[in-house]
């Protein structure tokens, strides 16, 4: 994976990594007309509560790969999109997303490029997913949330200030950096950030920097754990999502 901590002349007057930040049009907006042309491929697993989809859309240049977990219970859910850190895939997150089915709502995980120069990819195939999300019947699209870890993390925290349609923000082990911290500044949703104390992947100045830039009184919560962070720190995760979002 490229490096996304610095920025290049675009981003700088684009997505606002100068002190003086020039006003210029969202660089993470896209054609939210063109077709998501989703494809179910049917079930992969398949439990009394909860059956996972593997499914497809159109995203920013290519399809893109992911796993729906869908509540059984009939009526309109809350969805959350998960995502994923560097050099992962669909399963990474997959367990917490079956967790946040159980408890009632629709999760969807998906595959992120693992070469790009700019976050603009990475933001544009979750906003994309949010739109699946939010044009399914059995989801309530007034309450959807997102979940990141690490790289997946620093594209939480642009939706954060991008997405108006958030109503929750999980970010785990998320890097600060120039364009990450502008955007999370304009969050709007409630907040819930983690970190590990051990982290020396990402380093304790860059947890901080992120943290620090989250507005109002985020919810933060330090674990004795490196950069993975541990089986607690997602479980609060889905437990706070939970709550936010009037899950069981």
């Amino acid at each position: 994976m490229r490096s996304l901590c610095s920025c290049s002349v675009a981003v700088v007057l684009l997505a606002g990594c100068g002190s003086q930040a020039v006003h210029r049009p969202d660089p993470f907006a896209y054609d939210a007309s063109r077709p998501t042309a989703v494809r179910d491929e049917g079930v992969a697993l398949s439990g009394p509560k909860v059956a996972v989809h593997v499914v497809s859309f159109r995203g920013a240049a290519r399809r893109v790969n992911a796993f729906l977990a869908v509540p059984r219970a009939a009526g309109r859910h809350p969805a959350v999109l998960l995502l994923h850190g560097s050099g992962g895939t669909r399963e990474d997150l997959l367990l917490p997303a079956i967790e946040l089915a159980t408890r009632g709502a629709v999760a969807m995980t998906i595959s992120q490029p693992n070469e790009t120069q700019t976050f603009r990819p990475l933001v544009v195939n979750a906003r994309r997913a949010l739109d699946v999300l939010a044009a399914r019947r059995d989801v309530d699209p007034m309450k959807l949330g997102v979940v990141g870890f690490s790289l997946g993390g620093q594209t939480a925290a642009i939706l954060a200030g991008d997405e108006p349609r958030l109503k929750t923000v999980g970010i785990l082990s998320g890097r600060g950096g120039p364009v990450p911290t502008y955007w999370l500044a304009q969050a709007r949703a409630p907040l819930f950030l983690q970190a590990g104390r051990s982290d020396t992947q990402v380093g304790r100045r860059q947890l901080e920097q992120l943290i620090a830039a989250a507005p109002g009184e985020p919810r933060v919560r330090w674990y004795a754990a490196a950069h993975g962070l541990n089986r607690r720190a997602f479980e609060d995760q889905v437990a706070w999502q939970a709550d936010q979002l009037g899950l069981r």
